[in-house]
Formats: C-alpha cells, structure tokens, sequence
C-alpha cells in the first residue's frame, strides 16, 4: 500500500490536508479492519487520537509532510497487540527510582546470562557502562543463536535505552519524557518502511518538545542525538546510522523545554570531539545527519499546557498508563 505523494506518485492535493489512498496488498493479517473499507477508497487524515488506560484522550494535529502521509498509511495498519514490551519500551521518564533500581538488576541478570561484563552503575560511570553493554547488540545478529538467547539480547538492549532516559533525568537532571509506541519487532509492521523524501529532512528536530508527535528510530544501530545524550565514545563508526526511512513506530512528547541555543552548542562539541564528517559522514548542519526526531503533528489545544503546573499535572495522569487504542480522523 502507497500513500498519494510517496515515491514516484505526485502530491497534488491542498497542503492544509493530507489525502492517503491505499491499495491492499496481502497484509490482511495485520490490517486494522476499522480503517480497511475508509482508505479503500481514499480519505482526508488531519488528526490521530490516542487513548490511554487511565481515560485519557489526547488529539494530535498532523502536518501536511509527505512522510506524515506514509505514517498515516503505515500506523492504520497497526493494532495495540503488536506494540512491543510495553513494561521497558513504553514509558520513557515517568520512572521511580525503585523502578529505575528494579531495571538496573534486571539488567544485570540478563547480561550474566548472555556472558557480558557489566559493572555496577553510579551516577559517574554510567554512560560508560551501558555504552559498553551496547556495543554487543548490532553484532549479536551476526552470529546464531537460540531463541533464550535472542530473547535475551532484545531485552538488554530495551533495557539500555530505557535506562538511557531515565538517568538522563535521574542524574543530569533532565525532564524528558515519552510515550514510545514501537512496531519494530513484528517483521511485517517493520518492513512496511518509506524513505524519507530529500526536501523533507529539515523536519528533523533534537529538541523534545511537550505536545511533539514525532517518528522514532527504526534502525538496529545509533542515530546522532542518541549518541550525543549517550556521551558514546565508544561505538564504532558502522553503528552510527542516520535516519532515512520510516514506519510506523512513533513517540509521544510530554519533556519540559531545553535551551535550543545550549542543545546545539553542546551537540556541535560532540560531534567535533567524537570524530565530524570523517566519522559520521555527513557535515554538522547536514539535514541528512536526520538529528533528533521527525515531528508530523502536534498536540492539539496545546495553549491548555503553557504552564509547568499544566504539563506537570498530565504527566501525573499519564505516568502509570499505557496507549491501549487509537482512531484516525
């Protein structure tokens, strides 16, 4: 299936909407049948809802990109049952530091099993200790394994990355949080990817704005902005992939502001420090570096959460929950 303006159809329809028409091509095993008979024939999207646990309801306005068009052809094929590990690949930031302790074992058993040194994590090492851990997920695929094993590799490395936000607010006093609604698992959702068209990469952002729905990485690798939250000096340069594609895993933005002026002061450090276009590829200011995420809408009524008191008081709602359905419009 293929949205209007994706590939080598022209996009003629007016900016202010974004129009998908969808042809069916064998996957009737994983498409949603509430939307089947609404794009057979073609229809406007401007806004997804998303619902949670707790009741909650939020509306997201989408932007009129033609990458926005092919995630809205991707995400109304998907079904809550085949969101991946909502226990550690979910909620990003909500975390207790009971639960961030809870992890940290859980971690800790998972890498003993799969014979992997792991030192005890401080507030001082560890970006250097789950760095390290890292490094072994993109080559685990390179050798033959059984399913405890692989099971068990796909655990550490959720384990990192969730780890990876909650110490960044832990212990650098960071206020990012997310609600990550990841397909990356389940081949068929992972193999409906649609590149990301040239004149589009400038919709890149590494700021994680409160109300921002935005694309999520897809890749078995680091894309810039992880590694530079990271502090990794250690990855080699082939584990470095910038974003260039897409499916329909996405994230839900609910972090406080940061300093845009101080974000890319200290990224450009980073990116000098850790080796430049020798070991990215790409120059700095190059859309194609794809640093940060790829926003396609935003939250809607976001005048409502203008205060730190309002943002806070959502999170609180949020923080236990899960996204257990969602309707296009």
């Amino acid at each position: 299936m293929r949205p209007v303006g994706a590939d080598d159809t022209p996009l003629s329809v007016p900016l202010s909407v974004v129009v998908l028409i969808f042809r069916m091509r064998g996957k009737a095993h994983m498409f949603n049948s509430r939307y089947s008979r609404l794009f057979a024939r073609g229809s406007i999207v401007r806004k997804v809802h998303f619902t949670f646990s707790c009741g909650t309801e939020l509306t997201y306005v989408l932007n009129n990109m033609r990458t926005t068009a092919s995630w809205c052809n991707q995400f109304s094929q998907m079904q809550p049952r085949l969101l991946l590990r909502q226990d550690i690949n979910h909620r990003h930031g909500f975390a207790a530091p009971a639960d961030i302790a809870s992890a940290i074992d859980r971690l800790k058993r998972t890498t003993d099993f799969l014979g992997f040194e792991m030192q005890a994590i401080h507030a001082d090492n560890w970006h250097e200790v789950l760095n390290k851990l890292h490094l072994n997920f993109p080559g685990f695929f390179e050798t033959n394994s059984d399913a405890k094993r692989f099971h068990a590799a796909h655990e550490m490395n959720l384990l990192i990355h969730w780890l990876e936000y909650e110490l960044l607010n832990l212990f650098e006093n960071k206020a990012q949080y997310l609600f990550n609604l990841d397909f990356n698992h389940h081949p068929p959702a992972y193999n409906l990817k649609t590149f990301i068209p040239d004149d589009e990469f400038d919709n890149f952002s590494a700021a994680l704005e409160f109300g921002n729905l935005h694309l999520h990485y897809i890749y078995i690798g680091r894309h810039f902005l992880e590694m530079f939250d990271a502090r990794d000096f250690v990855a080699p340069a082939e584990h470095f992939r910038a974003q260039h594609e897409i499916n329909a895993t996405c994230a839900l933005v609910f972090s406080e502001p940061c300093d845009a002026v101080i974000l890319n002061r200290e990224m450009k450090a980073y990116f000098d420090k850790r080796g430049g276009m020798s070991f990215f590829g790409f120059r700095f200011e190059d859309p194609k570096l794809a640093n940060g995420f790829f926003k396609i809408g935003q939250l809607e009524n976001l005048e409502r959460y203008r205060n730190p008191s309002q943002r806070t008081a959502l999170r609180e709602q949020l923080k236990l929950s899960n996204v257990v359905d969602w309707r296009l419009e």
